[in-house]
């Protein structure tokens, strides 16, 4: 009978202290990981709402990504295009309407060529401030990052402008023209910077739910050509810049007389197409100006957002830390009380089995 009864306190004590000890490492495990739960099966609605809040964070985590660098990007090409249009067109000293202005009421020779000079080197100018780069790709080849937009080709009255290989001043109607026209209104790449990245019912992208990160070299400077007055003149105001430079250099250096009477006549008409191209290069800057705002804008509202989504991940997840070493401690003085309790029955149960 006392040994039917020692069985039955020592079985009991057996499951309270073992029901003790995992109390005591889930209060363990719960200040060590500041966590409220390990697995699902802990607590499933907590396990299910920070799945769903993790799994909004990664996309809102990869969307800022891609802004980030889509922003910095067009940052980097908005900087690269105000320096063109300073260059192009503003009236201080150094800038290409400000030589075009005076060469058209300056008559000496000197002040003509040296003119001349001046515009070259800023035609040449602007062509490097467009092949800049952001980290290894060029930022306004379009499409194809590794190739280098802009390169002179030539020398002279014959040296032309190329994009991507292609002469930039392609006349009407030619194959290089079309291969322009393609590449300015064909070529995109859109990126998801948290604006929806919808598809329609046939799969296909809708564009306003996404951003064209493409810049194209072209769209900025202009190709092809123009009718003014009777004139064939380029379209690309780097060529433009370029030819009434070359014209003035070729002008007599003592009398200021045009070296013929038709590079006064395209130097002119150049002239006139210079305020058409630099109005449309204001346009453009004006227009880079209003998306480089909109990513920083949208990155702010993503950085904001991912911000909310950690907060609430941590609520649902992470544990008071001040109540989880209470509970701990809690857990621990009932282990060791169970331990001592161990200790007296123990002690009984010998005595009882002596007897």
């Amino acid at each position: 009978m006392i040994r039917a009864t020692t069985n039955g306190t020592m079985k009991a004590y057996r499951v309270n202290l073992n029901k003790s000890t995992l109390r005591l490492n889930s209060a363990r495990d719960t200040v060590l990981t500041e966590r409220n739960f390990n697995s699902y099966a802990e607590d499933p609605s907590a396990a299910a709402e920070a799945f769903q809040l993790r799994r909004t964070f990664m996309s809102v985590s990869a969307q800022l990504d891609v802004s980030e660098s889509v922003a910095r990007k067009f940052d980097t090409a908005y900087g690269a295009i105000d320096s063109v249009v300073s260059m192009v067109d503003n009236a201080e000293n150094g800038s290409a309407l400000k030589a075009v202005m005076a060469a058209a009421t300056d008559t000496t020779g000197s002040g003509r060529v040296a003119l001349g000079t001046e515009l070259v080197q800023l035609a040449d100018s602007i062509v490097q401030s467009l092949n800049c780069k952001y980290g290894d790709q060029y930022i306004f080849s379009g499409a194809d990052g590794l190739t280098l937009p802009f390169e002179w080709k030539g020398e002279g009255a014959d040296r032309q402008l190329y994009y991507r290989g292609i002469m930039v001043n392609a006349a009407d109607g030619s194959g290089d023209l079309a291969s322009l026209d393609y590449i300015s209104k064909n070529e995109s790449r859109y990126v998801d910077v948290g604006i929806g990245l919808t598809e329609d019912e046939n799969d296909q992208l809708i564009q306003s739910s996404a951003f064209d990160s493409v810049l194209q070299g072209i769209g900025v400077l202009g190709y092809g050509t123009a009718e003014v007055d009777g004139e064939t003149v380029p379209n690309n105001i780097a060529s433009i810049i370029y030819k009434m430079g070359h014209i003035l250099t070729q002008c007599d250096s003592e009398s200021g007389e045009w070296a013929t009477p038709d590079d006064q006549e395209e130097f002119l008409a150049l002239m006139k197409h210079f305020d058409d191209s630099s109005s449309d290069l204001k346009k453009y800057h004006v227009d880079m100006s209003t998306k480089a705002d909109y990513l920083k804008n949208n990155q702010s509202v993503l950085e904001n957002t991912a911000y909310t989504l950690n907060e609430q991940i941590l609520a649902v997840e992470q544990c008071d830390l001040a109540d989880a070493i209470t509970s701990f401690s809690w857990a621990q003085y009932c282990y060791n009380a169970a331990l001592k309790m161990g200790n007296s029955i123990l002690s009984e149960s010998l005595m009882d089995y002596m007897r």
